[in-house]
């Protein structure tokens, strides 16, 4: 009998070569290391990482980031988001453990991580390409496990006017596909800074908030000012729960 397979999702850190340069007054290395620090105390089986992992795409950045990461010894899985270098990426997180591999199996689960950063973005909006699209459809007829599809931008409206002007631009196309596989249980992203769970049709869409920096949503509490991360629990029959984790931060900053 297979067992509980544990995920944390961790999202935009946007890290700096500079480790004490600040992010509209984060330290977002540190507040990186705060988020670690709890994640290290639940021990999770992987950790997923969706994206702006770096705010400049700096290679050093990247080196940070593995530095962060490397001790925990967890299996770790991640994509890019639009502030990120892919180059950079996968020069500097290619090693254990730390994996460039875009889809991988747990638990009886199939994870598919998907590329939606749009080269030509004027203002940080994705896009999901032909051949990811194919590539998502064949994945999902080759396999008849429970799958969650992670990308860095969001598919559904969180409900932020301005938020919702940079999701997937051809979300109707993705969604599309995805509607037509039973098996497809959730859709993970980041880029909005903010703790949101939608469902279309019988698909679970969550996004997660920043390790740094804050956006508000209507009638935002004090802990949506905090830094957090996401937790998932999957079992091998396609149920799953999962709830989002925050830690204090000290020195909350609010993005509007």
């Amino acid at each position: 009998m297979q067992a509980i397979v544990t995920i944390a999702q961790i999202t935009d850190t946007h890290l700096f070569a500079n480790p004490d340069r600040l992010l509209r007054g984060v330290c977002t290395w540190q507040s990186l290391q705060n988020i670690l620090s709890r994640v290290k105390t639940l021990q999770p089986d992987v950790l997923l990482l969706t994206g702006d992992l770096a705010d400049l795409g700096e290679p050093e950045a990247y080196d940070r980031l593995f530095e962060c990461i490397s001790p925990l010894q967890i299996p770790t899985y991640w994509l890019p988001g639009n502030h990120d270098n892919l180059a950079a990426m996968d020069d500097r997180l290619n090693r254990f453990p730390l994996y460039a591999d875009k889809t991988f199996t747990i638990g009886g689960w199939q994870f598919l991580l998907l590329d939606s950063t749009l080269e030509t973005a004027k203002f940080g909006e994705g896009y999901l390409s032909r051949d990811t699209l194919n590539y998502l459809e064949t994945a999902l007829q080759d396999s008849d496990r429970p799958t969650a599809i992670a990308l860095h931008h969001h598919s559904l409206p969180v409900g932020i006017d301005w938020v919702d002007t940079i999701g997937v631009s051809n979300a109707e196309e993705f969604l599309k596909i995805v509607d037509r596989f039973d098996r497809v249980k959730l859709v993970l992203c980041g880029h909005v800074h903010l703790e949101c769970d939608r469902r279309h049709h019988r698909i679970r869409f969550c996004t997660t908030p920043s390790t740094c920096t804050q956006v508000m949503p209507e009638n935002a509490t004090e802990r949506d000012r905090d830094p957090g991360f996401r937790w998932f629990e999957l079992h091998p029959d396609g149920t799953y729960q999962t709830r989002v984790i925050r830690v204090r931060n000290t020195t909350p900053t609010i993005v509007r």
